[in-house]
């Protein structure tokens, strides 16, 4: 038996559906994806606005509005810096259930007045470039968005905004834009659910995991980040399923949602370990195999100790049964427990 076998308790969650109300704030999902990845975020950006922006670029995190630790919907606005250009991103909902993410890009020198001195007698301001994400939307939301931007002294200007419904994309499209961290909620498209939407919603949910897992695979996803997403799609469906049984009287057959290609905790960690042997072997030396394994141990307890909710229990036992040392379970313990410390210190409570 190898480690991952045995990595139970809490994590074992990731392998059922609840058909029930999930808490699930569409802001915090998206912020907290974004923010553990900067080579995500700058990936997710390039998608957006198709510009090329190289993968090094340095990223900092500006004036984050905050969301507290429980799964409510509570807007958080919060604003990467990238190469100079900085963005600002919102998720807003409204009444009907219609949400929309808006992404502005304001420019190296742009809408943001800075460096002015007493005799400037000239600015240039550049308006920030907007772009609009229709996550759930409904047969008379636009394709097309029209800004009427009027000055204080009457003159008026008129915006085409580019936008994106994701119900007009596909699944390969998703990926293929890098569009993934909006993509964990596609499933929400097709609410409510119908018998006729049944074999088409199973069908894109089982593309949407699949797509997930090969990007994992390819390095384009972090891991950890797509296990959250993971969970993330779990609980849209749960609530998609609930919502169309209450709205519309559709029971959809639960297990067949449970056959859908679920990425396994237990594979991520065997490719982890597998790299750690690897790297061991190719230093040739007991001194290299034992730098290798205490990297392998030290990523697989940071990853499942990642999947613990804050204020659970730890699987020390475990891990320890599989070979792992405490001071590297500790280690790894302290280290997240440093992580989210920072994030609570960084972002005050509203």
């Amino acid at each position: 038996m190898t480690i991952v076998d045995g990595i139970e308790t809490e994590i074992q969650r990731l392998s059922g559906i609840e058909t029930k109300p999930q808490n699930l704030s569409y802001d915090k999902a998206i912020k907290k994806t974004l923010t553990q990845s900067n080579e995500l975020t700058i990936r997710f950006i390039n998608g957006l606005f198709g510009d090329d922006i190289p993968l090094d670029a340095p990223v900092d995190w500006l004036g984050q509005e905050t969301i507290n630790d429980k799964n409510d919907a509570v807007i958080a606005d919060f604003y990467p810096r990238i190469g100079g250009s900085m963005y600002h991103i919102e998720v807003e909902h409204d009444d009907n259930g219609d949400m929309a993410l808006r992404v502005f890009k304001y420019m190296v020198g742009g809408a943001i007045l800075h460096n002015m001195t007493a005799t400037d007698s000239q600015l240039s301001i550049t308006f920030p470039k907007p772009c609009v994400v229709f996550l759930k939307s409904r047969k008379n939301t636009p394709t097309t968005l029209t800004w009427n931007v009027k000055f204080f002294d009457g003159q008026a200007v008129t915006l085409r905004i580019p936008t994106i419904r994701l119900a007009d994309l596909s699944v390969k499209e998703i990926a293929a834009r890098n569009l993934l961290p909006i993509g964990q909620f596609y499933l929400r498209t097709f609410e409510p659910l119908t018998e006729s939407k049944e074999k088409d919603f199973l069908e894109a949910a089982a593309a949407l995991l699949k797509e997930l897992k090969d990007s994992v695979d390819a390095g384009l996803v972090p891991h950890y980040i797509g296990l959250q997403m993971q969970d993330t799609i779990k609980a849209v469906i749960s609530n998609t399923i609930t919502r169309s049984r209450l709205e519309v009287g559709f029971d959809m057959n639960t297990n067949l949602v449970e056959t859908l290609p679920w990425i396994d905790y237990r594979e991520i960690f065997q490719k982890i370990e597998e790299r750690g042997e690897k790297r061991g072997e190719e230093r040739g030396e007991k001194r290299g195999e034992e730098r290798g394994k205490a990297t392998r141990d030290m990523e697989i307890a940071l990853n499942a100790i990642r999947q613990v909710k804050p204020g659970r229990a730890v699987p020390i036992e475990t891990l320890k049964s599989f070979g792992i040392a405490e001071d590297i379970i500790r280690n790894a313990q302290r280290q997240i427990e440093t992580e989210r410390a920072e994030r609570r210190r960084s972002e005050p409570q509203r």
